[in-house]
C-alpha cells in the first residue's frame, strides 16, 4: 500500500536532481492530456490490428477504480500484471491475489496471483482465464443460429521476477504465456512485460514505467477452412501482432490531516494498435482502513469513468484488502470488478 512506500522513503534527503525529475512529471500529465500525439507514433494508424485483447482487460478493483492509471501504484497482488518492479514493494513478503470481473454479455474474467519478497528479490506466479459462455454458432443459412454452440475461453499465465537494486529503484519482469481457444482453432503465444519504478525522494513521489505484452506475432493454429467454390483457401492463417504497450506513470500522496491522505496518480498510455490516452485517478484514504476512489481515462469511445472503494483489515493473522469497482462502458452497460488480498501478518501482529 502506499502508506508502506512512503515509510520507506520519507525521511532522506532528495538526490541532487530530484526536483529536475519532480517538474517533469507534474508537466507530464497536462502535455500528455493535451494532445496524445506526442510520441508521433503509430497507434492511431493501426486501430483492431492486434489480437488477444483478452490481455487489455484491467486486472485489479482498485487499479480500475484509479481509472487504470496504475503503473506506479502496482504495490498488491495486481503488480504481476501491471508493473512487476512492483512486487518489491507490496506491503507484505507474501501475499495471494484473486480477482473477478463481471465483463459485458454474460463474460467472466477470473485472475489470481502469488508473490514473494525479500529484500532484494522477488518473484511471482500469474494466472487468468476469460470464459466466453456457450455462443451460438451461426452460418450464411442459419443467422439465428444453427442449434449449436462453441466457446471462444482465453487464458495467461505469467512468472516474474523483480529485484530492488537500491531502496528507491526496481525493476522486473514477467513472462506469460496466453492461449485462445476459439472453437477447433487455438492461438498460442509467449510474452513479456518489462517495468521499472523509481522513488524520487520527495515524499513517497514515484514515477514508474512498463512495457507491456511484447512478442512475436500470432497466428492460429491449423489450417483455415474451405470457403466455398470460387474461391481459393489461404494454406494458412493471417498474423497479427500481440496487444503491447507502452505507459509511462507519476504518483504522490498528500496529508491531509493525520490519518488521512489523498493519493493523485496520472499515467500516459500508448498502445501499438490505438491512440494514446492519458489515465488519472485519486484515492482518499481514511485511517489506513477505508479508501474511496475514482479515476477517468481520456479518448475512449466508450465510457472512461470509474469508481469504487475499499477496506482493510487484519483478521486471525490475515491482512486483508478487499477491494471493488465499477466501470463504464458507454453502451455496454457497467462493468462490476471485485477483488481480495490476502497477505499473512508477521508473528508480531498476530492474536494469542
Amino acid at each position: 500500500m502506499v502508506t508502506r512506500t512512503h515509510s520507506r522513503v520519507s525521511g532522506r534527503r532528495p538526490g541532487r536532481w530530484s526536483g529536475l525529475l519532480l517538474a517533469c512529471a507534474l508537466l507530464a500529465a497536462p502535455v500528455a492530456a493535451s494532445g496524445g500525439s506526442i510520441l508521433g507514433l503509430y497507434g492511431g494508424e493501426n486501430v483492431g490490428t492486434a489480437g488477444a485483447q483478452f490481455l487489455r482487460i484491467p486486472v485489479g478493483a482498485r487499479a480500475v477504480a484509479l481509472g487504470q492509471s496504475y503503473v506506479a501504484n502496482a504495490f498488491d497482488g495486481a503488480a504481476a500484471f501491471w508493473n512487476p518492479a512492483g512486487l518489491m514493494h507490496t506491503r507484505r513478503q507474501r501475499s495471494l491475489f484473486f480477482g473477478h470481473t463481471e465483463y459485458a454479455v454474460g463474460i467472466d474474467l477470473e485472475s489470481a496471483s502469488y508473490h514473494w519478497h525479500r529484500q532484494n528479490f522477488g518473484f511471482g506466479f500469474s494466472a487468468g482465464v476469460l470464459r466466453s459462455g456457450e455462443i451460438p454458432r451461426t452460418d450464411e443459412f442459419h443467422q439465428e443460429g444453427t442449434g449449436q454452440t462453441f466457446r471462444a475461453d482465453q487464458y495467461q499465465f505469467g512468472f516474474s521476477l523483480a529485484r530492488s537494486m537500491t531502496d528507491r529503484f526496481s525493476f522486473g519482469f514477467t513472462g506469460r504465456y496466453y492461449q485462445e481457444n476459439l472453437d477447433e482453432f487455438v492461438v498460442r503465444s509467449v510474452l513479456m512485460d518489462l517495468g521499472v519504478l523509481y522513488f524520487v525522494g520527495v515524499g513517497d513521489l514515484r514515477v514508474g514505467f512498463v512495457v507491456r505484452n511484447f512478442g512475436t506475432e500470432m497466428r492460429p493454429d491449423g489450417t483455415p477452412p474451405a470457403i466455398g467454390p470460387g474461391y481459393t483457401a489461404s494454406s494458412e492463417f493471417q498474423s497479427f501482432s500481440a496487444p503491447t504497450s507502452g505507459t509511462f506513470g507519476v504518483a504522490y500522496t498528500w496529508s491531509l490531516a493525520e490519518r488521512i491522505g489523498l493519493l493523485t496518480t496520472a499515467d500516459f498510455h500508448h498502445p501499438t494498435d490505438y491512440s494514446e490516452s492519458f489515465r488519472t485517478g485519486l484515492e482518499l484514504g481514511l485511517d489506513g482502513r477505508l479508501f474511496l476512489r475514482g479515476g477517468f481515462e481520456t479518448n475512449r469511445d466508450e465510457g472512461g469513468m470509474a469508481a469504487g472503494f475499499g477496506v482493510q483489515l487484519a483478521r486471525d493473522g490475515w491482512d486483508i484488502r478487499l477491494d471493488y469497482a465499477l466501470s463504464d462502458m458507454g453502451a455496454f452497460g457497467t462493468i462490476h470488478h471485485v477483488t481480495v488480498d490476502l497477505a499473512p501478518l508477521g508473528r508480531e501482529r498476530r492474536r494469542p
